[in-house]
């Protein structure tokens, strides 16, 4: 009832180490007692254990308390700490003295005050200490045990430190290794087209220039970027140019395309493909052969480094729904923008009856 009392405002993690720590110190208790009992032959009274018991369970806590304070919590001080101790085990003494001149037994002290606290002193001492020792045990023994919680768990994050690194060495030898095939197999790739170019030209010089455009896409597609993951915006408009060419010649109807190019492309840099994947976009979902209705496509920087990308088109009749933003490509581009422009473009995308409409601007 007692301890139910006591605990009932605690948490339940704080309350079973309260009743723990009380089961622990009530059997230290009847132990010392039945040695004293077995020992002397009798016991003082309760109130008299009761408060010999309470000074010496508070020096236990106290130097508990002062060992957490000097080794465990940032910016302390082993010298602040050594005087604290020095400033308890007096302020023990003076205490259990008090206590022994009230509750001992005085009769000494009449003839002369010196000989109560001589007989009383190494006594004291002695019971300081032994406490003392105690409270540095049961803390190096919670520490330790704290200490090699620590270093499992340091040792577990090592671990999975090791193996994340493994996985990311055999990631990353795999793309080298397919790297490395990829500079093969396009080499192979356009000392093909090379030939098919040559052969086609014979018979169709607009065959022939369709490869030769295709060609220059797919290399430039290959090229390796520079170290800061961009290339010249002008290379890109090249490809755009090109890729406008090759549509026009895939299809027997006209193509309808409004194309407006303003500002100096090669002052800056872009990564690569962004455009060139818009552009396509135009052409795989767009109707470009509508001459009431004919495609926009403008491309425009400004002196501030500004680049603004619009495209505008008719829907093809089976896209007349409207189409899924979430498409792989634009999702894709979303994510490669905010790997290099976080906060620096806006994609918007909109589209009004049986249009549709994309504008990229981008702080280059």
């Amino acid at each position: 009832m007692i301890i139910n009392f006591i605990t009932a405002k605690l948490s339940p993690i704080a309350r079973k180490l309260f009743i723990v720590h009380a089961t622990c110190w009530i059997l230290f208790i009847t132990y010392e007692l039945t040695f004293v009992y077995y020992h002397v032959g009798a016991l003082e009274r309760p109130y008299i254990y009761i408060a010999f018991y309470s000074i010496n369970l508070a020096l236990f806590y106290l130097h508990i308390r002062l060992l957490n304070f000097a080794f465990t919590e940032p910016k302390s001080s082993y010298i602040v700490g050594f005087l604290l101790f020095v400033v308890i085990v007096v302020l023990y003494l003076v205490i259990k003295g008090i206590a022994d001149n009230f509750l001992g037994n005085p009769q000494p002290a009449r003839y002369d005050s010196h000989i109560f606290i001589r007989a009383f002193l190494p006594r004291n001492l002695a019971r300081a200490f032994y406490f003392i020792l105690m409270a540095t045990f049961y803390w190096a023994a919670k520490h330790i045990a704290h200490f090699r919680r620590q270093a499992l768990e340091a040792e577990k994050r090592q671990l999975i430190i090791e193996k994340e690194k493994a996985e990311l060495e055999t990631q990353l030898t795999k793309s080298r290794n397919a790297y490395l095939q990829q500079q093969i197999n396009p080499h192979m790739l356009f000392n093909a087209l090379n030939f098919v170019y040559n052969s086609t030209q014979k018979y169709s010089d607009d065959a022939a220039n369709c490869i030769w455009l295709l060609s220059e896409i797919m290399r430039f597609s290959l090229e390796e970027a520079g170290p800061d993951g961009k290339i010249k915006l002008d290379r890109e408009v090249e490809q755009i140019e090109n890729l406008i060419a090759i549509n026009r010649y895939r299809f027997k109807e006209p193509l309808y395309l409004k194309l407006e190019m303003k500002g100096d492309f090669s002052r800056y840099k872009i990564i690569p493909l962004i455009l060139l994947t818009l552009t396509e976009n135009l052409f795989k979902h767009g109707n470009l052969t509508e001459i009431t209705s004919p495609a926009e496509l403008k491309l425009t920087t400004n002196e501030t480094g500004q680049l603004t990308f619009y495209s505008r088109n008719l829907k093809k009749s089976k896209n007349a729904r409207p189409r899924q933003r979430k498409a792989l490509g634009l999702q894709n581009i979303r994510l490669r923008m905010d790997s290099f422009y976080k906060g620096n473009y806006k994609l918007e995308i909109n589209e009004p009856g049986e249009f549709y409409e994309l504008t990229l601007t981008l702080k280059l």
